[in-house]
């Protein structure tokens, strides 16, 4: 390899080591460091208690405060700020919603959109944002009526800022 071709790559791992120790590049690593401006919120419109248990993925960190599960009251919701977020929510006799919501904002999301039995809470899954960019319906089904798509796959909406995730939702 030419002295040069040496100097080269040198300066180029450098540049490297310096971009990946910088506050920005750390922020994006680090949940604890990064600007918590989403939010995953859960609302039960159910007429009885809907018990949570997550399941984090990538890394996600935990939205509980560590606790393994996590009781909504009916009529009431919880918030919990990320930078980001990707896992699965399970709910007892409710459908699995899985979600991401990305630190540049794109995001992904799923529920059932078939009601089955044994399942006496039907889920949706909302993306909102200030505007929402590309195709971001809200998924899964409402207490009564149609159920909607059952996935956007990631790529197609952008610019979320809140994934809200409702129990006994009476719309889509």
């Amino acid at each position: 390899m030419a002295p040069s071709s040496k100097l080269a790559v040198a300066l180029l791992l450098a540049v490297a080591v310096l971009a990946a120790a910088s506050p920005a590049a750390t922020a994006q690593m680090n949940h604890n460091n990064c600007d918590k401006n989403k939010k995953i919120t859960v609302q039960n419109l159910c007429a009885r208690d809907v018990v949570l248990t997550l399941e984090p993925l990538a890394n996600s960190p935990h939205l509980f405060n560590g606790a393994p599960k996590y009781t909504l009251h009916p009529h009431s919701h919880a918030e919990f700020p990320v930078c980001w977020w990707t896992g699965r929510l399970h709910a007892t006799g409710a459908p699995t919603a899985e979600f991401h919501v990305g630190v540049d904002g794109g995001s992904f999301y799923l529920a059932a959109n078939t009601r089955s039995p044994g399942q006496e809470f039907p889920v949706i899954v909302s993306p909102h944002g200030a505007p929402l960019l590309g195709e971001c319906p809200a998924v899964g089904c409402p207490v009564s009526g149609r159920c909607s798509v059952s996935q956007v796959p990631s790529g197609r909406c952008s610019h979320v800022q809140e994934i809200k995730v409702i129990y006994c939702s009476p719309h889509v």
